[in-house]
């Protein structure tokens, strides 16, 4: 994958229990968590975190608390993950990209990036 610009973009596809969307998605390494817009987490019908229900998020505009939901399934690269906790806060405009994927992703994938070359990995651990 080529890094565009400076940044980490990769598709993804989000499902909820119905639904899913097709996304560009930002590898962001200084979020703890993934973040989704709340119209995608709305159209995806996603349940709370019963054992986390809320973030406490430091943003541009200072402490933001949102809400945590789950996401049935992500699948980036070809890699699935079920079960991930998502924060859902719409981030501001005019950013292009309104997902994040945050540490609570990257650490259940091996991301490999090769500045020199411009291009990052993403592959399944196992």
């Amino acid at each position: 994958m080529e890094i565009r610009e400076g940044k980490l973009v990769v598709r993804v596809r989000l499902e909820g229990k119905r639904f899913k969307v097709f996304e560009d998605a930002l590898i962001d390494t200084g979020a703890v968590f993934t973040v989704i817009p709340p119209v995608i987490a709305d159209f995806l019908e996603l349940e709370a975190n019963r054992s986390f229900p809320k973030a406490i998020l430091v943003t541009a505009s200072g402490l933001i608390e949102a809400p945590v939901k789950i996401l049935e399934k992500l699948e980036v690269a070809g890699i699935e993950i079920e079960g991930l906790p998502v924060v859902v806060h719409k981030i501001p405009d005019p950013a292009p990209i309104k997902v994040l994927l945050g540490i609570n992703f990257i650490e259940k994938v091996k991301l490999a990036v090769d500045g020199k070359q411009n291009e990052f990995e993403i592959q399944d651990p196992k």
